[in-house]
């Protein structure tokens, strides 16, 4: 078992600059349905939750219609791909190919905490793609699911894939999973690209240690890494590089202890001048300004310890 990654991009559309859409070679699977499959890359510097459209006609009744589907993957992160999948059923005739119907912008950071072990070569009589996540941080993931496209010896994608959902991973934890092409073109995988992992949950959930965990919120275009709690310093920190090349903010939201709870906010361990804090008597809601490049930030007070 090792841990590879590997990405084709064969672009049969693009749209814009930013977002790009493949297809794959479409399949009958092993129920008889035409299976419609291809990929969405984010070439941008903003997260996008995607829906794919595909126009269909209605063998019946003649009419037209656009089924929509969303990609494996809730939200494609900048510099990230993610497949999807169409089943149609047997009354109806695909038109065209499988393009961009909705994009929108999204707001969760991309958390680097959860290790991938794997192997990009079938495993088994069923051509499978298997191996581990690890959770390497302090949050709590809920609701992953492992994605990847499938390739046959000539590397055009022949399935999209999702594995098992794993419900929960604390920190620490190691957990199983995997994915199976479909029978009907099992034969003819070759290898596996871009697998990835997709949290169907916010990550909302910080252990402190001891049993004890705290609720929060953190939006941001950023990849976030070593994001914990510090007992001793009452401090929340973590190391934010913001997509935008220009900088951007990143939202932090804790409970209000009560109304003498105050935080201060350091940037690579400065003090920041003219702090956005905000307080409702329920939420304590800071706005950090990230500049370009990776910056490490401490939130003091999560506790209002003395």
């Amino acid at each position: 078992m090792f841990t590879a990654y590997i990405c084709q991009f064969n672009l049969s559309f693009v749209y814009g600059a930013d977002i790009e859409i493949s297809s794959g070679t479409s399949f009958v699977d092993s129920n008889g349905k035409l299976n419609v499959i291809g990929v969405v890359t984010n070439l941008g510097t903003t997260s996008e939750q995607v829906t794919v459209g595909l126009d269909v006609h209605n063998k019946i009744d003649g009419s037209k219609a656009t089924l929509r589907d969303t990609t494996f993957s809730k939200i494609i992160f900048p510099g990230k791909e993610s497949p999807f999948k169409f089943k149609i059923s047997d009354d109806h005739d695909v038109l065209g190919k499988p393009y961009l119907l909705e994009m929108k912008n999204g707001d969760e950071p991309y958390y680097n905490v959860i290790v991938q072990n794997y192997s990009n070569f079938p495993v088994g009589q069923n051509k499978e793609l298997v191996g581990t996540l690890k959770n390497v941080g302090n949050v709590v993931v809920k609701n992953i699911n492992v994605f990847a496209s499938v390739h046959d010896k000539n590397g055009s994608q022949i399935d999209s894939i999702k594995s098992n959902t794993i419900s929960t991973l604390n920190p620490g934890e190691i957990k199983h999973f995997s994915a199976r092409p479909d029978y009907a073109i099992a034969s003819n995988a070759n290898y596996f690209s871009c697998a990835g992992f997709n949290p169907n949950s916010p990550i909302n959930t910080l252990d402190l240690g001891n049993g004890k965990f705290l609720p929060y919120g953190l939006e941001s275009v950023a990849k976030i890494s070593d994001f914990g709690y510090n007992e001793s310093t009452d401090s929340i920190s973590f190391t934010a590089d913001h997509y935008n090349p220009l900088g951007g903010i990143i939202t932090l939201k804790i409970p209000q202890l009560d109304n003498s709870h105050n935080v201060t906010i350091f940037l690579d361990n400065l003090g920041v001048q003219n702090e956005q804090i905000t307080k409702n008597g329920k939420t304590i809601t800071t706005n950090i300004f990230i500049p370009p490049n990776e910056h490490t930030v401490r939130v003091v007070g999560i506790l209002n310890h003395s």
